[in-house]
C-alpha cells in the first residue's frame, strides 16, 4: 500500500512530490520517529524507500505519509501513541 501511493505521487504530472513528508518508525530518535520528506526519496524499491543519503526505510516502518500538509495514509495497527505528532 505505501508503495503504491509513493509511486503515484511520484510519477503522476499533477501532483509535487517534493510536497510529501513520510513518517516513520525510528528507534534511534528521541521521539520514536523521523520524517522525510519527497526530496529525499531517491528510489522506491520492492521492500524499502531508498534515500539521498544511503538510507533504507523498509515500508512496514512508515507510520503516516503526508501530502501538502493532509494525511493521505496513516497505519492502523501497530501504531504506538507516542508515534502521534
Amino acid at each position: 500500500m505505501v508503495r503504491k501511493i509513493l509511486n503515484e505521487y511520484k510519477w503522476r504530472e499533477d501532483r509535487d512530490f517534493s510536497k510529501i513528508e513520510v513518517h516513520y518508525i525510528d528507534r534511534l530518535s528521541p521521539r520514536g520517529y523521523e520524517i522525510l520528506s519527497g526530496d529525499d526519496i531517491v528510489d522506491l524499491g520492492s521492500k524499502f524507500i531508498f534515500t539521498q543519503n544511503g538510507g533504507m526505510i523498509p515500508y512496514h516502518r512508515v507510520l503516516r505519509i503526508l501530502y501538502a500538509g493532509d494525511i493521505i495514509y496513516e497505519k492502523t495497527r501497530g501504531h504506538p501513541d507516542k508515534h502521534t505528532t
